[in-house]
């Protein structure tokens, strides 16, 4: 079972799942074949330097935190973040859900994208049952790769952290290279079907899915009301902190080893 890390009012973070160390960047994983191991041919689709330029926030801010921090090669404490080097590729499963959620989600993750420099693709629709535990590599589902983000409808029968008042749920998995460094290769973002029952709640569930997006990028909660990652959700648009915790997230470093 995932470390789900927080129980909240509006939303919850996915935790964020430790993949163990595999050394993935071994160039003799090329001829071993998807089926006998546990993770991907090291750097497919990595770059040689970042897909878009890294962004600059408008407005500086210090309400925002990190899901996860280590040190880089200087000894500077950075977040764990994705590689602004490869694609973060994205599937909906439209099953349950309102007709705009693919939509909503290209919408939500174009503003992720300009405000962190990170670059997301499309990858369409799927049907892919929701799966507390589900694994960051899927080759037979989605070929030689890390599997792509889930995002999808679901219920608290499926994923348990959806119960009481909880209404989404969304975080990375992540991977460490042979030096021990850590990147985020895929995640999930998970919406409670109650969101969707009138009268049920008052919460407007694209905000959750933005909030919730934040959380796969590698955002934590925050304790400021005026942050769309208070945990409580009660703006509905990514403010100045969250703004400027999602450039900082856009700045790790290239991932050629996993």
């Amino acid at each position: 079972m995932l470390p789900w890390l927080v129980v909240l009012t509006v939303a919850a973070v996915y935790g964020s799942r430790w993949l163990p160390a595999v050394g993935v960047d071994a160039p003799w994983l090329a001829l071993v074949p998807a089926a006998a191991r546990d993770h991907p041919r090291p750097g497919v689709e990595e770059a040689d330097g970042r897909l878009a330029p890294a962004v600059i926030p408008a407005t500086p801010a210090t309400s925002y935190a990190f899901l996860a921090t280590q040190q880089d090669s200087t000894g500077a404490t950075v977040p764990v973040a994705w590689s602004p080097c490869r694609p973060i590729h994205v599937v909906v499963d439209p099953t349950g859900a309102p007709a705009d959620l693919a939509d909503q989600v290209r919408a939500a993750t174009a503003e992720i994208a300009a405000a962190s420099g990170l670059t997301f693709v499309d990858d369409g629709l799927v049907v892919e049952p929701a799966d507390p535990d589900r694994p960051a590599f899927l080759p037979d589902r989605y070929g030689d790769r890390w599997a792509p983000v889930l995002v999808r409808f679901t219920d608290a029968a499926t994923v348990p952290s959806l119960a009481g008042t909880v209404v989404g749920v969304g975080g990375p998995q992540s991977v460490a290279d042979s030096r021990g460094r850590r990147y985020h290769v895929t995640g999930v973002v998970y919406l409670d079907t109650d969101l969707l029952q009138p009268g049920l709640t008052t919460t407007d569930w694209p905000s959750v899915l933005r909030h919730e997006l934040a959380h796969l990028v590698g955002l934590d909660h925050v304790e400021d009301p005026t942050q769309l990652m208070n945990p409580v959700a009660t703006v509905s648009t990514f403010a100045a902190g969250d703004l400027a915790g999602l450039a900082a997230l856009g700045q790790g470093a290239c991932a050629p080893g996993v």
